[in-house]
């Protein structure tokens, strides 16, 4: 295991990046990453309270440029409504020379990414993989549960010597 983390991140994490790096060995053929992290969606109560202090927000704002009478019908099409708002995080990398080798910049809470010579999973850039300081970034782009756990892990397929 080339790398392993579990993180708790809270609100004050939004819209932030941890920077997590990891070494990368001689005649590695293939990096296999597994990014998880839950809740993917806050709670229905949750929910409810953060689209209806956004709708209020913008309701208030929309109201300035396009009139009361405007802004009300537009925030009327959210009363009642069942929305779940989403937790959002992802990953990229940077190879040992400092080259960017993409992101798993996907909605789902529970990926698993490779990275190889000649293929990689979408987002990322297959090619070699130059031993050395390599470098996870983790973006928080929406964290509006309590607290979201994430998981991290990166192992690696090293090239055999045997015949």
């Amino acid at each position: 295991m080339l790398l392993e983390i579990r993180e708790s991140l809270a609100p004050a994490d939004h819209q932030t990046h941890r920077q997590y790096p990891f070494s990368v060995p001689a005649d590695c053929t293939r990096l296999d990453l597994h990014v998880r992290y839950w809740p993917k969606m806050t709670s229905a109560d949750e929910s409810r309270e953060l689209v209806a202090r956004a709708v209020g927000a913008q309701r208030l704002e929309l109201a300035e440029r396009v009139g009361q009478l405007r802004s009300d019908h537009w925030a009327a099409d959210f009363e009642g409504a069942d929305l779940r708002v989403p937790n959002l995080l992802t990953i990229s990398l940077d190879d040992a020379s400092g080259a960017y080798r993409g992101a798993g910049h996907r909605h789902q809470a529970d990926q698993q990414l490779t990275l190889g010579y000649s293929s990689a999973s979408p987002g990322l850039y297959p090619g070699p993989l130059p031993a050395g300081d390599w470098t996870l970034t983790l973006t928080a782009h929406t964290l509006v549960s309590a607290q979201c756990e994430v998981e991290i892990q990166i192992g690696a397929e090293i090239a055999s010597s045997r015949p």
